[in-house]
């Protein structure tokens, strides 16, 4: 099956200094997910936060969840919630969780 080249990518994917993991998505605009563990010693609660790669300071972070998938989710709906007034492009989020559980973020 060949890939719809509209679809999001990761094109790169890394450890920030604060220990989070960081996928770069190409979807349009690039955009940057992280994702934090509560500890390093435990994965009892995730959080997930996004940005525009050009605009570092409009953070969209979600709350702490047990699972990486509620975690995204409270993420994925205040970036809804709050893009348009803040002046966030409109991600097609399905299609990003699918390209991050692709690499298993999610």
């Amino acid at each position: 099956m060949t890939a719809n080249p509209a679809d999001p990518r990761i094109t790169q994917q890394y450890r920030d200094r604060n220990q989070r993991m960081v996928y770069e998505v190409r979807h349009g605009t690039s955009l940057l997910v992280l994702v934090s563990a509560q500890s390093a010693d435990t994965t009892d609660e995730w959080r997930f936060e996004a940005h525009p790669s050009e605009s570092p300071q409009l953070v969209v972070a979600g709350q702490w969840q047990a699972t990486r998938a509620r975690a995204f989710d409270t993420m994925r709906d205040l970036w809804i919630e709050r893009g348009e007034a803040l002046g966030l492009a409109r991600i097609d989020w399905a299609k990003v969780a699918a390209a991050l559980t692709a690499v298993r973020a999610i």
